[in-house]
């Protein structure tokens, strides 16, 4: 996989030799942690490029920001650690693999006129990159059902099906898988609380749900319409 890592601006050049203890220090303690950390938006449809964007913090002298596969490999960028400037607030990720979710998290540093690190502040809240399957494809089942298949996403915790009879309008939950990452099938029996009906035009979302202190937490759409697939019948 080619991994790059596109800022909203240029690289701030620093030289830190901080890497080794994550142990907060009185400057760390006394720096105020980038808040709000968030998902912005997905950048294309492959699900290969986002936005992620934070609150300033006054006084800091940059950025520093970690992204990686959710178990800690794959590191985004040239290193464990990126660099910003701090007149940035977000960075725009480029070469994510559609198939893994992502940890990301941020924190402020202050640098000295000699260009050496003096402090951090504590890591931010984390951020889960949580890209949606890209190959989805049914097929009908008995009566009128769907059987659905797509892609395994990497890290995370099962899948939620949305359905909709006009993809520039109103989504609908349909059901949820299990909570693993391989339930990659389900069986689509109801619309809206009611049965699937003939010549209707059904669209299709598959949404990866990530946990974050308990609770499912999702990703937009890379577009109010967009969608991965669509089912029609014509017969029972």
């Amino acid at each position: 996989m080619t991994k790059s890592f596109k800022r909203l601006a240029a690289c701030l050049l620093i030289t830190i030799f901080l890497f080794g203890s994550l142990t907060l220090t009185s400057a760390e303690a006394a720096m105020k942690k980038p808040g709000n950390n968030r998902f912005v938006k997905w950048n294309d449809t492959s699900f290969s490029s986002c936005t992620v964007a934070w609150n300033r913090v006054p006084g800091a002298s940059g950025y520093q920001i970690r992204c990686t596969w959710t178990d800690g490999s794959h590191n985004i960028g040239t290193g464990p650690y990126e660099y910003i400037s701090a007149e940035y607030n977000g960075v725009r990720f480029s070469g994510l693999h559609y198939q893994h979710v992502y940890y990301m998290q941020v924190r402020a540093l202050t640098v000295n006129s000699s260009g050496y690190a003096t402090g951090f502040s504590p890591w931010s809240n984390i951020v889960f990159i949580t890209p949606w399957p890209k190959n989805v494809s049914g097929s009908k089942g008995s009566g009128l059902t769907e059987k659905l298949r797509w892609n395994i996403i990497y890290g995370s915790n099962g899948y939620n099906v949305f359905l909709a009879t006009n993809p520039n309008g109103k989504w609908y939950w349909s059901l949820s898988t299990s909570t693993k990452a391989t339930a990659t099938s389900a069986t689509v029996r109801k619309y809206r609380g009611s049965n699937l009906k003939m010549y209707t035009n059904y669209y299709i979302r598959v949404v990866t749900r990530r946990k974050r202190n308990g609770v499912f937490c999702t990703v937009p759409a890379p577009g109010s319409s967009y969608y991965q697939g669509r089912f029609y019948y014509y017969y029972k």
